[in-house]
């Protein structure tokens, strides 16, 4: 695969930098709750190891506003600027494991037709109300055979 080259030399995303409001507990949620090693951590800054770009922890300077509460389904969020996306190679898998770490997660949605599979999403929310999903393709079989019936 080759990298692609824009007009302005920008080629790849090194990181993506979520703001949070208190960093133990995003250290924890990432770390404990979704199972992503943490990388570097220092007392306003922490990253996971994942591949690709670095995903990264920076504690909000000044006074934040409180939290959103969570939603009941995250797919009803309204007004959301960005969404991050987790790439999962059983993204049916990957919710049954993260709603039994006790996070919310919307049911999964068919987001996509890619030949003889779909791609899947399932929304989610951190502690601060970042929206956070988990993608990945399913055999059209598997997908039909389910139905909706995943919570």
């Amino acid at each position: 695969m080759t990298s692609a080259r824009t007009t302005t030399g920008l080629r790849s995303i090194g990181y993506v930098i979520l703001f949070v409001r208190d960093m133990q507990r995003s250290i924890a949620f990432y770390r404990d709750t979704l199972g992503i090693p943490v990388k570097m951590q220092e007392h306003n800054w922490t990253e996971f190891d994942m591949t690709g770009a670095i995903l990264a922890l920076h504690t909000i300077d000044g006074d934040a506003p409180p939290a959103p509460k969570p939603l009941a389904d995250p797919s009803q969020k309204q007004g959301v600027a960005v969404e991050v996306v987790f790439t999962v190679d059983d993204p049916l898998g990957v919710r049954a494991a993260v709603v039994k770490s006790g996070v919310t997660v919307a049911p999964p949605k068919m987001v996509h037709e890619a030949g003889p599979s779909v791609g899947v999403s399932c929304l989610f929310e951190d502690p601060d109300g970042n929206l956070l999903s988990i993608y990945g393709l399913v055999p059209r079989s598997a997908w039909q055979a389910q139905g909706s019936r995943a919570s």
